[in-house]
């Protein structure tokens, strides 16, 4: 301690304010008092404010720990050289002003240490006098907390960022648009991209991998100098980018899309992706939720899109899904309402024109707006998951339905219905019609299940295995609308299918067109031969039905034998045709 300050500094201590002070004075020797800061781990230092410049005139030993520097570098000195170049923190202003007014204040600060190494600094700042009178000094206690903040924006960091990839999670984003839209006159764009296929990715390569793919996204949009990068969903990534003086939207999607294109390389394996892209630009002060929302609008029609084609936000994709939601709710009430039911098509063996059965057709008995055509809300049904209630309520009805119709029938009547792709992904369907069937105690011959085309393309081992345990059950496997799609003729050797039906644009036309006459014929012949169940359907007049019967086509379906009624009419026709 400098010998010109050390006879006053036990009256500087016991000077600060508080109810130790009276204690110290009258009870410790000056020696003692003088020693108290070396044993503080707190820094402590004191100002002298009779100097325009305010010198430090004492700084203890932790003080001098703390910041490296020892104490004929410090006294003399002013200690705002601590605070470096950060000379525009507002605690600073804040200090100055409360030196200016000789009150004591509390603030932390980033301060610098002799190596050049950041620390955080919870300082107070207690002015004193020496002699009783108006305040001479500052005594400063200055303690390192940088451990405890750097903890804290740990915290922070984790609250706000996605673990996995260390971009933003989505709350953060939002929190962050909001940010860059405050003050600003430039407008923003708000990006959302989807991986297309990722689940293919985690299932053929293995989660570790589709890690490594999501993890090299996130730095790839962030290294493409993309201002603010989220994850927003478990593929889905959200940007956000100011757009300056000669940038625009389609410049900055561009750049996007041209980063994710290229190949990633992971784990050894090469892998292309395809992403799905939807946007919106906002305005300064617009809504922060908003905008993301109307961006996950306009990825949601990029990702329906052929070719995954870049979507902007429009107005009316907003009213669209509003309807959505709209169809949603009128939906789950047609559900809780036992609102959805079957029509009956009949079908007929063309030789003899007996019935032997009919397709069920789902139909919705809307109460505002009638009977509803599934192509008005199958797919809505299949996006949302209210195929699985559907089509387990639809399966029950027609297995209670073919119980009563063939009740008392020597020869019995069979029915098929169309399952949807997403019950089979969705659901276990070999157990749940199991399930039905045995439960009503009916023989499962009775019951068709038609698949879509698109279930043949995936015609995985697991898909495989699936088919054939419903075989198994006794149920039958029909293709509908065969050779509209995917379907070929290597599915007629691989699946266990007992049935396939002539999709009606082969029918009609069929006197005039040589080339449908051809490949009609030679899918008959072929499901003839290989013992499947053919059945034509769109059959409108009697020479369609002639010409098919030549072709030695077994059964049809169409407006020439009836069109589909509800189930009554369809008892009451059963019963009148009798067995034939």
């Amino acid at each position: 301690m400098p010998p010109k300050f050390k006879a006053g500094f036990g009256a500087l201590v016991t000077s600060i304010p508080n109810e130790r002070s009276d204690w110290l004075r009258d009870h410790l020797p000056e020696t003692i008092t003088n020693r108290l800061p070396d044993l503080s781990r707190d820094g402590v230092a004191v100002s002298d404010l009779r100097d325009k410049d305010c010198p430090l005139v004492y700084v203890n030993r932790a003080f001098q720990e703390i910041t490296g520097y020892v104490s004929n570098e410090l006294v003399g000195k002013n200690c705002r050289f601590l605070q470096g170049s950060d000379r525009l923190q507002p605690e600073i202003h804040a200090v100055s002003e409360a030196i200016a007014r000789r009150t004591s204040i509390s603030v932390t600060l980033k301060n610098y240490r002799k190596d050049g190494t950041l620390f955080w600094n919870d300082l107070r700042l207690v002015p004193v006098s020496a002699d009783g009178q108006e305040a001479t000094h500052y005594i400063g206690l200055i303690r390192n907390v940088t451990a405890g903040k750097n903890a804290a924006e740990q915290i922070e960091h984790s609250a706000r960022s996605d673990l996995l990839t260390g971009a933003l999670n989505r709350y953060a984003f939002i929190e962050e648009i909001g940010n860059l839209l405050i003050g600003r006159q430039e407008q923003i764009l708000i990006s959302k991209i989807d991986m297309a296929g990722f689940h293919d990715i985690n299932e053929g390569y293995g989660y570790d991998v589709g890690d490594q793919v999501l993890k090299q996204i996130a730095q790839r949009l962030s290294k493409a100098g993309i201002a603010v990068v989220s994850r927003t969903g478990s593929d889905e990534f959200g940007v956000a980018h100011p757009l300056m003086p000669g940038q625009s939207a389609q410049t900055v999607n561009a750049t996007i899309r041209s980063v994710l294109s290229q190949s990633f390389v992971v784990a050894g394996a090469t892998i292309n992706m395809r992403f799905a892209l939807g946007y919106v630009v906002g305005s300064p002060m617009a809504d922060a939720m908003t905008l993301v929302r109307q961006a996950g609008v306009a990825l949601r029609r990029s990702k329906s899109s052929a070719f995954l084609e870049v979507r902007e936000f429009k107005p009316e994709d907003e009213r669209q899904a509003r309807n959505r939601l709209r169809l949603t709710r009128e939906m789950q009430q047609a559900l809780a309402n036992d609102e959805f039911g079957f029509y009956y098509q009949p079908q007929v063996a063309l030789d003899t024109g007996t019935l032997v059965g009919a397709e069920a057709l789902l139909r919705w008995h809307h109460g505002l707006f009638g009977t509803q055509q599934p192509g008005k809300f199958i797919e809505h049904a299949e996006d949302t998951g209210l195929i699985l209630d559907i089509g387990s309520r639809g399966l029950r009805a027609i297995v209670d339905y073919a119980q009563l119709t063939n009740d008392g029938r020597a020869t019995a009547l069979k029915f098929s219905m169309n399952v949807s792709a997403v019950e089979f992904k969705l659901r276990d369907m070999p157990q749940f019609v199991h399930e039905v069937v045995s439960e009503r105690g009916v023989n499962p011959a009775w019951i068709t299940l038609e698949l879509t085309e698109s279930l043949m393309v995936e015609s995985s081992g697991e898909m495989l295995s699936i088919m054939r345990d419903l075989r198994q059950l006794g149920v039958g496997l029909s293709i509908d609308d065969f050779g509209t799609g995917y379907a070929n003729l290597r599915y007629l050797e691989e699946l266990p299918i007992t049935e396939i039906k002539i999709d009606r644009t082969f029918v009609a036309g069929l006197q005039e067109s040589r080339s449908k006459q051809i490949i009609v014929e030679s899918i008959i012949r072929i499901s003839n031969e290989l013992g499947f169940r053919v059945v034509a359907e769109g059959i409108e007049t009697d020479e369609d039905c002639e010409r098919l019967r030549d072709m030695n086509c077994p059964f049809g379906q169409g407006f020439f034998f009836g069109k589909a009624v509800d189930a009554a009419t369809f008892t009451s026709l059963s019963s009148s045709v009798g067995e034939g």
